[in-house]
């Protein structure tokens, strides 16, 4: 008798399982929503506090720093907004902008001149993963450099290979990691700072195959490169 009991019991908590399991996805996401995360990158503003449709979205947001994704509702219409977190007012603002299901964005907070107000960009990330590849996405919002952005690849170190990147672009490279690969990073138009400020490279120390990677280039208030390597998976 006890087993006739107990066999509904087992078979509609297995139901349960299998059904909540199907509805999870892509590093829990659930089915009908989106991933957004938020970024400051003015070097010459405050900390920002980020809002969709009014409400807060996590802790205010200093420069050089952002949020890990947040989940919202895919398919829905937002204002995002920033406010100040000294002064308690708004400072840009975006309206109407859709995040689809199934989706993962960034929100930046920048300018395009030091003298500029700021505004807000949306991105869309692909954060599908290669196993045997890096996946590295460059973005230049240094608007403070004065200059664009090389990347050497001198992975073959005989044949470096050069490219730029101009302000507000964005290139996205597969590579395979291993002890040979190095990026390295430098202005069009040095400045004149003696010697320059170091630049974070990147190599097999810091990023790994399978992995999908956001590689940003900044510019400090006094025009020096900065760059930040921020993982999306």
């Amino acid at each position: 008798m006890k087993n006739k009991v107990l066999f509904p019991k087992i078979f509609l908590l297995l139901t349960l399982a299998i059904l909540i399991s199907s509805c999870i996805k892509n590093d829990n996401l659930i089915e009908g929503d989106a991933k957004v995360r938020f970024f400051q990158a003015a070097s010459t503003d405050t900390t920002q506090s980020f809002y969709l449709n009014g409400i807060q979205i996590g802790n205010p947001v200093a420069y050089g720093t952002n949020t890990s994704y947040v989940v919202v509702a895919g398919d829905s219409a937002y204002n995002i907004t920033t406010r100040n977190i000294n002064t308690g007012s708004d400072v840009a603002s975006l309206k109407d902008q859709t995040f689809k299901i199934g989706q993962n964005y960034s929100v930046f907070y920048y300018k395009e001149k030091a003298g500029d107000p700021a505004t807000l960009k949306v991105y869309t990330d692909d954060v599908k993963p290669d196993l045997d590849s890096a996946k590295l996405t460059f973005l230049n919002l240094g608007y403070t450099l004065g200059s664009s952005v090389v990347i050497t690849d001198s992975t073959n170190t005989a044949k470096p290979v050069e490219s730029t990147i101009a302000y507000g672009a964005i290139k996205t490279f597969k590579v395979k990691v291993n002890k040979n690969m190095k990026f390295a990073f430098k202005l069009t138009n040095p400045t004149a700072t003696n010697p320059p400020p170091a630049v974070s490279r990147l190599d097999s120390l810091n990023i790994n195959n399978g992995r999908v990677y956001l590689i940003l280039f900044d510019g400090d208030k006094k025009g020096e490169l900065k760059n930040r390597i921020i993982s999306a998976n």
